[in-house]
């Protein structure tokens, strides 16, 4: 057993408990996924596990190193951090103490002494290191196509997203250590990648413990998911095509059983208040009153079975309206070294999605039609009635540090109303944290409940499922598909893409197209550096 975690418990320091009494196994060899809901303590939960926090109750044991990817990487000042760095996370701890010292060593440029160097350099061969350089020279070639030598001192702030994130996945993967641990493997990557991704899931040897919302990926690539509820933890012995199944018959199960209970201690208590009121008048009745009294209190104090939990954690009241016959047309319109002029126009209710590789300009396109003038003239012009909502990938809505009511009281008429809604995005008892402190999902529950209030009818969204867990995700298509509202989003989330009916691709050499059908632009997106011109099913939209 790769990893085995009996009766953890662990606690904020405020008493707030996160993870109570949770027991599960990791066996060698397998892919498992960790799932639940947003803000339930998943990224806790493998924090535990690495090491990365003290557990209050139970333990954790491993018979092998652990690798921990954390669901985004950081570095103590982005500026400077450059892809040697973020290679190097991947790095077993003995290794990566001896390349930090070989960094500060070559940073003191000739002040040190040689010697200091020279053992560094024959610690980092013997311990594997020039063969780590190997695997990094591969990972650099996959997803900058340069190799280590020219990609290590690029700036980490000068990737995109997607490009950070599959340079530290691929290297983790790659890495000699056989247990890992990935939070949020497969955010900002592209189809591309997820392919890639699923992929090495499918054929590696390694023990793999990771979280993810992907419905694809939890449907081809796990072996079986660990589920933490609120109150609960339970494994299924299989993928996310069955899951949904199973969870729906163990909720109606929990809910039979409560029931069950429930009876079962009105009739107790009823039946000891029946001897009670027989006692008075015959005082034989008196020790069976009392036998009936004491098995309904012990009743009582061993409590309920499991609590079922809530099937829907949000929900919606998007409106929408009408913005004209056409909502969005842009004429020439062009992302300077990025994408090249191009025409297209969106029409009302449409649900356009945009699709392509990592860094090819669809954020950047995004952006600019977020803060374009809906009057502005002849590159973008708005229907007559736009009222433009946008969604961040990075959920950049508020400082971090305000609290999570404070951010949303802004929107709403009174105290009650806001408490109201934050309890319908499943964060009302969360209203007091500070932005910073809520998972990526429930940050991406608070901006979606503002983004609500603004009542668009065009949404510009940027990636809107990265973060949410599996039950928000479903919700939030349901919303999206009775919506009456023009709708644009970015998305690499193939199972997503079911909301959508038009499919507009930017490929790595500036062209936009439009897609015949879903399937097709799946096909096109799930492919490196392709070039679009060379595809005569697609529209090109490029002028």
């Amino acid at each position: 057993m790769a990893i085995e975690v009996q009766s953890a418990s662990f606690s904020y320091p405020d008493g707030t408990a996160v993870i109570e009494n949770v027991s599960f196994k990791v066996p060698t060899g397998s892919i498992t996924a960790l799932v639940g809901p947003n803000g339930v303590g998943k990224t806790t939960m493998l924090e535990l596990i690495a090491g990365h926090k003290l557990l209050a109750e139970g333990h954790v044991r491993s018979d092998t190193e652990i690798a921990y990817m954390r669901q985004n990487p950081g570095f103590d000042d982005l500026r400077s951090a450059t892809v040697i760095n973020a290679l190097s996370l991947s790095l077993p701890l003995t290794l990566r103490l001896v390349h930090d010292r070989l960094q500060e060593l070559y940073a003191l440029a000739g002040e040190s002494d040689g010697l200091d160097l020279a053992n560094e350099l024959e610690l980092w061969q013997s311990l594997g290191g020039y063969e780590a350089e190997g695997r990094w020279d591969q990972v650099t070639r996959a997803v900058l196509r340069q190799g280590l030598t020219e990609a290590s001192d690029r700036k980490i702030s000068e990737l995109s997203g997607g490009e950070r994130k599959s340079l530290i996945l691929r290297a983790y993967l790659l890495s000699n250590v056989q247990t890992l641990i990935l939070d949020e493997p497969d955010n900002f990557l592209d189809l591309f990648s997820k392919a890639w991704l699923g992929n090495e899931l499918r054929n590696t040897s390694k023990t793999i413990l990771l979280v993810s919302h992907d419905r694809k990926l939890l449907t081809q690539a796990v072996d079986r998911m660990v589920a933490l509820e609120h109150n609960d933890v339970w494994t299924h012995g299989g993928t996310y095509a069955t899951f949904p199944a199973e969870r729906r018959k163990r909720i109606e199960k929990l809910a039979k059983d409560l029931d069950a209970w429930k009876a079962e201690e009105r009739r107790l208590y009823r039946y000891y208040k029946l001897l009670k009121q027989r006692a008075g008048v015959s005082t034989a009745m008196a020790s069976r009153a009392d036998a009936a009294q004491s098995r309904w209190e012990r009743f009582k104090v061993a409590g309920p079975p499991q609590l079922p939990p809530p099937e829907r954690e949000i929900t919606t009241r998007f409106r929408g309206s009408r913005t004209g016959k056409e909502a969005v047309r842009l004429t020439g319109f062009e992302v300077e070294d990025l994408v090249a002029p191009f025409s297209v126009t969106i029409y009302n209710e449409d649900r356009v999605a945009l699709l392509g590789e990592n860094g090819v300009g669809k954020t950047t396109f995004l952006k600019r039609l977020v803060a374009a003038d809906p009057a502005m003239g002849e590159t973008i012009r708005y229907g007559p009635t736009a009222k433009i909502g946008y969604f961040s990938q990075n959920n950049e809505i508020a400082d971090p540090t305000a609290a999570v009511f404070d951010v949303a009281r802004p929107n709403f008429r009174n105290d009650q109303e806001t408490l109201s809604a934050l309890g319908r995005y499943g964060l009302a008892d969360h209203h007091k944290h500070r932005l910073g402190e809520l998972s990526g999902g429930q940050k991406a529950r608070v901006q979606l409940l503002i983004l609500e209030t603004e009542d668009p009818n065009v949404l510009l969204l940027d990636e809107p499922t990265d973060n949410l867990d599996l039950e928000s995700i479903l919700i939030i298509e349901e919303a999206l598909l009775e919506l009456e509202a023009t709708q644009l989003a970015i998305t690499h989330d193939a199972t997503f893409t079911r909301v959508f009916d038009r499919f507009i691709i930017f490929d790595r050499h500036g062209v936009v197209a439009e897609a015949p059908d879903r399937e097709h632009a799946l096909w096109v997106a799930s492919h490196r550096a392709f070039s679009l011109l060379d595809d005569p099913k697609m529209q090109i939209l490029s002028v």
